[in-house]
């Protein structure tokens, strides 16, 4: 009776030791992998000063938290909780996929630092991308932070932005961004409308767009510059203060203000608030000797022409119509507080109509 007490504690005994050995080799099996493997070619496990370095190689595919990860090559620190990553290097989080040469995750703080062809995809909820590339790229997963840096190159599918910079910063959470150092974004169609400046920024995934201090803005047809600009993509509106400036071949043009309207990056429409002053020639090779000036002014296009001008308020003028086969000489400086211009596709000038407290001179010369 004792023997078969003895033998069942010692049996009892034996199976404790084995559940104990057991459950503390999974449990040290969980501490060695606090990651998920699917594959690797090759896995080696070393201990270095008390922390366990797991060596992956060949065909990688694990994942660590919510992160999943793809590479050529990774090295795991366990103890510190930072992964590095080498060789064709894949990360994907959430609406967020991105890839470069070399890998760096830091577990503790959810950071991720890119190096090498870096591009990144966002997948909006209308199933449009946005990209980034760069040279250099860290990533928060918790805040959601993008800072790119070195040859960034940007672009959004859904409002056809493309912009180029050194340094490019995007809380994805918000929609929110900003390019620095050399920054310049097209808005990309039938003809590329650029914006560059000091500092350029966008909300709401560029529904707006503020560009700050050395501001430019071009086309095929024209140079604008200022201090500050607004541009709302819904509305195709631009918004241009701080010594606004408009150069073309056949105009240039000055105001406090500018509220330009585009379709298809050409300008619709322009409207010149305070102290506004355009001067213009009918035809590209024709000096700028037609001037007006005025409070308010608006010009309308149609396929990049004007089609008519009016001015309001203090408006002051001068035109001048040179000779030709079928029309004699004339100019005509006059004031008065409103004006009307009128012009044809070829922009030159058909009918001008001044209304209310008008005074000027006019000149006239019959060819010989």
């Amino acid at each position: 009776m004792k023997m078969k007490l003895a033998g069942r504690s010692f049996t009892g005994f034996l199976l404790t030791v084995v559940f104990v050995l057991v459950f503390n080799f999974h449990a040290a099996a969980e501490e060695l992998r606090p990651y998920k493997l699917i594959n690797a070619d090759k896995l080696i496990i070393t201990k270095i000063e008390g922390e366990y370095i797991t060596n992956l190689s060949g065909n990688l595919h694990f994942f660590y938290g919510d992160t999943e990860f793809f590479s050529d090559k990774a090295d795991i620190f366990e103890l510190q909780k930072i992964v590095r990553m080498q060789g064709n290097v894949e990360v994907y989080d959430d609406t967020l996929s991105l890839s470069a040469n070399n890998v760096d995750y830091f577990r503790k703080t959810e950071r991720l630092f890119l190096r090498g062809n870096v591009l990144a995809t966002e997948t909006h909820i209308d199933s449009t991308i946005s990209t980034f590339e760069a040279e250099e790229v860290e990533y928060f997963r918790n805040s959601r932070e993008f800072f790119a840096k070195e040859n960034v190159i940007t672009y959004d599918e859904r409002e056809n932005m493309h912009g180029t910079c050194g340094e490019l910063k995007y809380f994805l959470n918000d929609g929110y961004g900003y390019l620095m150092k050399e920054p310049v974004l097209s808005v990309s169609n039938k003809d590329t409308l650029s914006i560059s400046a000091e500092k350029i920024e966008y909300f709401e995934n560029y529904k707006k767009v503020v560009a700050t201090f050395n501001v430019k803005t071009y086309s095929k047809d024209f140079i604008m510059s200022s201090d500050f600009l607004l541009y709302f993509s819904d509305e195709e509106k631009a918004v241009y203060l701080g010594e606004p400036e408009f150069n073309s071949n056949l105009a240039d043009a000055s105001a406090i203000e500018f509220q330009i309207f585009f379709e298809e990056q050409k300008i619709k429409k322009a409207i010149l608030r305070d102290s506004c002053y355009v001067q213009f020639s009918e035809s590209e090779d024709q000096p700028k000797k037609n001037w007006a000036v005025g409070d308010l002014m608006e010009f309308n296009f149609e396929k990049g022409n004007i089609v008519y001008c009016e001015s309001k308020g203090n408006v002051n003028s001068y035109f001048q119509q040179e000779t030709e086969e079928n029309k004699d000489y004339s100019s005509n400086q006059a004031k008065g507080e409103f004006l009307f211009i009128e012009m044809d596709n070829t922009n030159k000038i058909e009918r001008i109509s001044m209304k209310d407290k008008i005074n000027g001179i006019y000149k006239f010369q019959h060819k010989n």
